[in-house]
């Protein structure tokens, strides 16, 4: 029997898990839209275009427990993941989730708990996972950094500087409303947050942010720019700026940079490419790929048949930080990381 999969909201990257899903023949058999800024008629048409015609619910508890699905896609407007995706694996139902994965620190440490809980009751029933939706991490240049990185390239990262930018585009209404979409920090810098985690390394334990609504194109509260400046363990160090303020007329519609200042050497991701300047000269690296996309190796854990790199403490510890850093700030105070 071919596993089933659901699809919780249409407001952020659920696309990810499309070509996989008709890859490895899953059945989507519910969509469940939780806010009337999610798009069904988009929605239809992208699943329609990977061969999937899912019955339509009203209510997502509901279609979670008439389905009982392998896996819930879930997002929505960001203010609402946590409590769909602590609902799902409650019940056994693994989730590959839009980040932020929550918008206050209650839900998350709730997700958290529920996630913990949830892996101890199903242990030997399922294989019950949870993934936050960091496809960026699965571009070329972004691989071709983390195994450069994880093979000892660098030696000992001391300070990382990353940045996100985007265009502004035109955003649905609830961006104009952090309370719904959880700020610029939670939204757009965790990406920058992650790779400085992740990819560098480095665990943040305080941070100093700032953060302006200006130039936001009369978005409501969206930050259009925001800056965090991160204490790490052992005395490291790190930055992360985030912006929707890249011109229109830019060539690509984001700028995605990081900057890994190690004892051994450093490496730089722009445009695209990676550059290391080290014992050997200054080069750029040959990109490689990996060997499965993000969903892909989040389904291949699901069956036990692999490990998903993006863990779910990933998206956890993630998320943690950039609420740390929005606290920081609104209360323009330096803020331990907890």
């Amino acid at each position: 029997m071919a596993m089933k999969m659901v699809q919780i909201g249409a407001a952020g990257h659920y696309a990810y898990a499309l070509p996989t899903a008709k890859k490895y023949g899953l059945a989507l058999t519910g969509l469940c839209l939780t806010h009337p800024d999610d798009k069904m008629d988009r929605a239809k048409r992208e699943l329609a275009e990977y061969g999937f015609c899912p019955r339509v619910y009203e209510d997502f508890r509901e279609m979670l427990l008439s389905e009982m699905p392998d896996i819930a896609v879930v997002n929505s407007v960001m203010a609402e993941n946590s409590e769909i995706a602590a609902f799902a694996l409650e019940h056994g139902i693994s989730v590959f989730c839009e980040k932020p994965v929550a918008t206050e620190k209650a839900s998350l440490l709730h997700l958290e708990e529920t996630y913990h809980a949830a892996k101890r009751r199903y242990a030997g029933v399922r294989n019950l996972c949870f993934c936050g939706m960091f496809g960026i991490d699965y571009l070329p240049h972004f691989e071709t950094a983390y195994r450069f990185v994880k093979a000892g390239g660098l030696g000992d990262i001391r300070l990382a500087n990353a940045q996100k930018s985007y265009k502004m585009g035109r955003r649905e209404p609830y961006y104009s409303n952090r309370a719904l979409y959880g700020g610029t920090i939670p939204w757009v810098a965790i990406h920058a947050i992650e790779w400085v985690q992740r990819i560098g390394g480095l665990s943040p334990v305080a941070v100093t942010a700032y953060g302006s609504t200006a130039c936001n194109a009369g978005n409501g509260t969206m930050e259009a720019s925001t800056l965090c400046l991160f204490s790490c363990e052992g005395g490291r160090m790190a930055s992360v700026s985030a912006d929707v303020m890249r011109p229109g007329t830019a060539p690509t519609h984001d700028d995605d940079r990081l900057r890994l200042v190690g004892s051994d050497g450093v490496l730089e991701v722009r445009g695209g490419h990676v550059y290391v300047i080290d014992r050997e000269g200054d080069r750029e690296l040959p990109l490689v790929r990996p060997e499965h996309e993000l969903f892909e190796e989040f389904l291949l854990e699901v069956m036990g048949e692999g490990t998903c790199r993006v863990r779910a403490e990933d998206a956890f510890s993630a998320t943690r930080t950039a609420l740390a850093a929005r606290l920081s700030q609104d209360t323009e105070q330096t803020v331990w990381i907890r």
